[in-house]
């Protein structure tokens, strides 16, 4: 009997995943991220707001998990990519991840940036400890470290370069390139490639 009771309690913790994430982005496609309340949501649901807290402690996230496929799908791109090139000159490899990663930004930059968002509680470190980013963050540094051992002598230092190129495509900042200052996302690619990448094969 207990045994029955625990699989009932995690057949309905799954369905009430799914009816939260249904219908959250369905809220959110209607009237976008920042104007859907987590009370809406729960009200949408049919649930207490009591269980939605349970589960998402803030939009941020929600929208991690609903993301969560998406960055699934990314990271076995890259992978693939990468077990297919390996013999690729490193600057070659590192000017695809970033079209990749781009593309990926562009098509889902209004969900990464909810994920920041100020309303989102814990948005300083949500984002720096979520999965997407330790990969990115991972395979990035691997690269430059790869790509350059030493500069000017002094050991290069992969991390503190894979982490200033992701900041300068924060998905935020993306936006405001590509929306307020007009910059297509070939010409922030570009320059991209300009400012981290040429410098190392000089």
């Amino acid at each position: 009997m207990e045994s029955m009771q625990i699989r009932k309690e995690r057949k309905d913790s799954i369905e009430h995943r799914r009816i939260i994430l249904q219908k959250a982005q369905l809220l959110f496609t209607e009237y976008g991220v920042d104007s859907v309340t987590m009370h809406q949501i729960a009200k949408s649901a049919g649930i207490g707001q009591g269980t939605l807290y349970r589960r998402y402690a803030h939009k941020g996230e929600l929208c991690q998990d609903l993301m969560k496929e998406s960055c699934d799908h990314l990271c076995d791109e890259i992978l693939q990519y990468l077990d297919n090139n390996q013999q690729q000159p490193a600057k070659e490899r590192l000017t695809t991840l970033l079209e990749i990663f781009l593309n990926f930004i562009e098509s889902h930059s209004h969900w990464l940036v909810s994920i920041q968002a100020p309303t989102c509680e814990g948005r300083q470190t949500l984002m720096y400890q979520s999965p997407l980013y330790s990969f990115m963050h991972n395979t990035i540094s691997q690269l430059f470290n790869e790509v350059e051992p030493k500069v000017n002598g002094a050991v290069a230092d992969g991390a503190f370069r894979a982490d200033t190129l992701i900041a300068s495509i924060n998905p935020e900042l993306y936006l405001f390139m590509r929306h307020e200052r007009g910059y297509s996302k070939e010409e922030i690619k570009n320059n991209l490639i300009q400012l981290y990448l040429d410098p190392l094969f000089l």
